[in-house]
């Protein structure tokens, strides 16, 4: 017989059969390491104990007793296993196959609905073999508990009397392995006849000089058009899931730091609230529960998810035929080596796909549809880019451009201010002068003589004692310093992705030799994204080009434009002229608030510096212990109390290491001065640019010390954010007073984001006929843009730089 069946006495290690079958009598050059494979019917590797666990009957604690199950082993010839497959992975893999087939003929002779067995290949003799360990209990097909009290007789080799003469009987068991093993060993020959045809073809081929390169498929032209479309329709369903996926990602992402307006049960006034500024302030009711206002901003997140993964959960189910025929298409022409046909995309299809592309900074899948573009061009499916696409490419180039600076900029920052800043370790929000302040009180305590003394009989004695408070703070420190090379580590991977893909779409403006001829297009949301960067960067050209930008917009906003449709249902006899007054008013005055809140700010950061600049401590990395510390000038700069010769005899002495350390630590302090000083005078520069854009739409005093105006400032939501964080961390209260009295006036006229405000005042018609066309790879403004529009704006008085200037003061 090919196939060998026996039933094994009981016998086992004291861990157990199923651990007998795994580890016992290892062959060190033909089976693995520690432990052989161990499968069942539904798994190819199982550890010991998820095989024990697999094989418990109903609610037994324990792993199976060996009285608990059958032991037998199949054996085979090694010849007939060579011929299973070309390596020993696909051997065994095929043996496996074998033994799940004698048993399912074993679960079938005894009308079982599922045997538990555990079995494994050992390789330990010159014959093959699986030892198979059986649970004794099952349920039958009805559904009743039964006992395998024995191996059927007919499922081993048996003799019985046929015609009369006494026939050795194989049994189902190896009748089962022998026709699989058959089934496995032809399919085996038959595909190694495959590979040797296509070798032969292949080698006659590179004989005859011709190239091994496949053929495409031989298709119809009507068989082609409709996988580019499927491909296409593919596509579009992978974007949009991906669109959706990175909604809801960025939901959980942002939960806690979304402002909500709740209303306050006591006053009724509603106000903007985030769950982190609600945890921040340890708010709980009287029972410990959370308040009212947090369940209603969780209420709010939850709904909002819920609908975003409902819609997820449609278009997962609407394009999942699509999106396999897609994949199924691909899989094709890649196992084929052939080119796959360029997908029928329309060009509103691409802008909007790689627009997506950029927002998700997937460059590579930009450039593969850039290249589906190229072709599409090329064949005359779709026109080429228009003027437009390029003024919105160079938008966007310009916008990567300073995202790269703001990246870079708030990764310096960050590093400067490591020391001091707080971060979140999960049971406290913690920064390491935080814990140098802890450990000095400590050291200074009352406590601090005997706790000395203790440490020391602690080290003396010969008993492990637990963690000292210090190494609990080493741990915090350690902890704090990995969240700090975190975060750094996103700002220079966001920097990095900013710039490449600055450099991809100037690759594509190089591409087109009138790009440099061809002005700028931003929209709404990219006009106010400009602001914010440009505010953050502190750069007064890109600020008071996106101010004219802003301006034009509002004044050329006609009867087509959604804000005037929203004007008329307000009020019908509205003014929509002096609406749009109102509104660039709103707006200047409010800039102008924000700027000197961010000149104020700059102002206070550097006094703060000038003022502790002896002990602001930096990073300062040691590259033998690939360590950081953080020093400052007091930690390193020599003695100062000393007479003029201990001085000079310190200087002296000094080594040239601390030499360097000291020079190191002085000139960070003197670069992050110089930095801060630089900030100032650049917030000062907005400031006054922002004050003079405002002057028009206040009335001054006759020497122009005192101005008013009868316009009320309209701030974004992100911007009364910031008038509130300012409000809660100066130290002028007279500012802070100033600053809260400007949110509640201005609460109700606030609006969700510029880019929403914009929107509103976008006419459908394009204006970018009233755009001169220039090099604007700077966002610089054209000249003499005023004029323009001038015959739409209300008549002003300018005001002197004098009197501009005094009243920024």
């Amino acid at each position: 017989m090919r196939v060998v069946a026996s039933v094994q006495a009981k016998r086992g290690s004291s861990r157990g059969l199923v651990h007998y079958i795994a580890h016992s009598k290892l062959d060190p050059e033909r089976e693995p390491q520690g432990s052989r494979e161990v499968f069942n019917a539904f798994a190819d590797e199982l550890s010991v104990r998820s095989a024990n666990n697999s094989m418990r009957v109903g609610i037994a604690k324990g792993r199976p007793s060996n009285d608990e199950l059958h032991h037998i082993v199949l054996s085979f010839r090694d010849d007939d296993y060579r011929k299973l497959g070309e390596d020993e992975s696909r051997r065994k893999k095929a043996l496996k196959e074998i033994t799940r087939a004698a048993m399912k003929s074993l679960e079938t002779s005894v009308n079982a609905e599922r045997l538990l067995w555990t079995a494994a290949v050992h390789r330990n003799t010159e014959n093959p073999h699986v030892h198979i360990a059986i649970q004794k209990q099952y349920l039958s097909k009805e559904i009743e508990r039964h006992t395998l009290t024995k191996i059927p007789r007919k499922a081993l080799p048996h003799y019985e009397i046929r015609e009369g003469e006494k026939v050795l009987i194989s049994g189902y068991l190896i009748d089962a392995a022998a026709a699989k093993m058959d089934t496995i060993i032809e399919v085996e020959r038959t595909r190694k006849k495959r590979a040797g045809r296509a070798d032969r073809s292949a080698i006659s081929k590179n004989n005859s000089g011709r190239e091994a390169e496949s053929e495409p498929p031989k298709k119809s032209a009507a068989s082609i058009l409709e996988e580019r479309t499927i491909l296409a329709k593919g596509i579009i369903a992978e974007y949009d899931l991906l669109l959706i996926g990175n909604k809801i990602d960025s939901l959980l992402d942002r939960s806690g730091e979304m402002r909500f307006a709740i209303s306050d049960p006591i006053t009724g006034k509603k106000k903007r609230l985030s769950l982190q500024e609600i945890q921040s302030k340890g708010a709980r009711d009287e029972t410990g529960q959370p308040t009212a206002a947090e369940r209603q901003i969780r209420t709010i997140l939850h709904k909002m998810l819920a609908k975003e993964e409902a819609v997820k959960d449609r278009l997962e189910k609407s394009t999942y035929d699509v999106i396999r025929e897609a994949r199924g298409i691909r899989s094709e022409y890649r196992k084929s080596g052939c080119r796959l046909p360029i997908p029928s995309l329309s060009k509103e299809d691409l802008d909007r796909l790689q627009e997506g592309c950029l927002n998700a900074s997937d460059i590579r899948r930009f450039a593969y549809l850039e290249k589906v573009r190229t072709e599409l061009v090329l064949s005359g499916e779709i026109n080429q880019r228009s003027r437009d696409d390029f003024r919105a490419i160079r938008a966007k180039k310009n916008i990567s451009e300073l995202r790269t600076h703001l990246s870079e900029k708030m990764h310096k920052e960050l590093n400067e201010k490591a020391y001091y800043l707080r971060v979140d370790i999960g049971e406290r929000v913690v920064s390491l002068a935080d814990l140098d302040r802890e450990q000095k009180d400590r050291d200074n305590s009352e406590l601090s003589f005997i706790e000395k003394i203790k440490a020391v009989t602690s080290r003396s004695s010969r008993n492990r004692t637990p963690p000292t408070r210090t190494n609990l703070t080493d741990k915090l420190r350690d902890r704090i310093a990995g969240r700090l090379a975190e975060q750094m580590a996103a700002m220079s991977k966001d920097a990095k992705v900013e710039k490449n893909k600055a450099r991809v779409l100037m690759g594509i403006l190089k591409g087109n030799p009138e790009s440099a001829l061809i002005g700028t297009s931003y929209s709404p949301e990219q006009l106010a994204e400009i602001e914010q960067l440009s505010l953050r960067l502190k750069l007064k050209t890109e600020y008071e080009y996106s101010w004219k930008e802003q301006r034009l917009r509002f004044e050329s906003a006609g009867n087509e434009s959604l804000a005037f449709r929203k004007s008329l249902k307000a009020d019908p006899a509205a003014n929509f002229a002096e609406h749009k007054s109102r509104i660039i008013a709103g707006r200047a005055l409010a800039r102008e608030i924000i700027n000197r809140t961010v000149f104020d700010q700059a102002k206070d950061d550097l006094k703060s510096f000038r003022d502790g600049k002896r002990f602001q401590k930096f990073a300062i990395a040691d590259k033998r212990s690939s360590s950081t510390s953080y020093l400052s000038m007091h930690d390193v700069d020599l003695p100062r109390g000393n007479s003029l010769l201990d001085r000079a005899v310190n200087q002296l002495f000094e080594s040239r290491e601390h030499r360097n350390l000291r020079r190191t630590v002085s000139s960070l302090g003197d670069a992050k001065g110089r930095r801060l000083n630089d900030d100032l005078m650049a917030a000062k520069e907005l400031m006054i640019s922002a004050s003079r854009n405002a002057s028009e739409f206040k009335d001054f005093s006759y020497f122009g010390l005192k101005s008013g105006s009868a316009y009320q400032p309209i701030f974004t939501h992100p911007e009364i954010a910031m008038l509130e964080h300012r409000a809660s961390k100066t130290r002028d209260p007279k500012e802070a007073e100033r600053l809260r009295n400007i949110v509640e006036s201005s609460a109700d006229r606030s609006v969700r984001s510029l880019g929403d405000l914009l929107r509103d005042f976008e006419t459908p018609i394009a204006i970018h006929s009233q755009v001169k066309e220039t090099d604007a790879s700077h966002p610089e403004p054209a000249k003499d843009r005023q004029q323009q529009v001038g015959e739409d704006r209300s008549t002003v008085v300018r005001r002197s730089e004098r009197s501009v200037e005094g009243h920024s003061r």
